[in-house]
């Protein structure tokens, strides 16, 4: 944020990422890095955040980015709304609360994965409208497709066969099946979704409209 005016002297806009999970944070790292982004995408990435804390982290940076992603694993939403304890607000609830007030933000866009992260991976491979019980299924079909896939730092950054690079030649085959499956939609929030690919034009480059 410290070169902030000098970013806002250039005329450049400025666009922040957040979540809550590491593969979000090392492929956004790589997707800016990669393409050579002369936008300013900083990965916001909140590790292990409570929603309540990426809902408030998104609305201020609201103040100052020109537009904010707020990336949401719907698995993480389902699985706390069944740990929620008598008497507390189902976690679907919170989330349903933080989304109708959002929307209201014209910078703001919540981009919903029900899944996880990996259900993005899956649809460069395959189209498929599979209602996954919980993120290992869905990494489960991911190995079926990508066998050599980890779920760690080393693999994603490898030299010179990083995540973003192997998979980018597939990226055109991810967004037209990721957007087959269209918007979140609140009223039946366990439908498959991954508008993950609202980050990117048809053509795979990045979305700085």
């Amino acid at each position: 944020m410290k070169n902030r005016k000098a970013f806002f002297t250039k005329g450049k806009k400025t666009y922040a990422i957040v979540g809550d999970g590491d593969c979000e944070k090392w492929y956004f790292q790589l997707l800016k890095e990669k393409e050579q982004l002369t936008i300013n995408i900083q990965p916001q990435l909140l590790k292990k955040a409570t929603l309540t804390k990426q809902y408030e982290y998104v609305k201020e940076l609201a103040k100052t980015f020109d537009k904010v992603f707020w990336i949401v694993d719907y698995d993480v939403v389902d699985r706390e709304t069944k740990e929620c304890k008598k008497g507390e607000e189902k976690r679907s609830l919170e989330f349903a609360r933080y989304y109708k007030d959002l929307v209201l933000f014209e910078n703001v866009k919540i981009l919903v994965v029900n899944t996880c992260f990996e259900y993005w991976l899956y649809l460069h491979f395959k189209y498929s409208k599979k209602n996954y019980k919980d993120c290992d299924e869905t990494g489960k079909d991911l190995k079926k497709e990508f066998p050599v896939y980890e779920k760690t730092e080393k693999f994603y950054k490898k030299n010179n066969a990083d995540i973003y690079s192997t998979l980018k030649p597939k990226l055109s085959t991810a967004i037209s099946n990721a957007s087959k499956l269209g918007d979140f939609d609140m009223q039946n929030p366990d439908n498959p979704v991954c508008e993950i690919y609202k980050l990117f034009k048809k053509d795979g480059s990045f979305n700085d409209d």
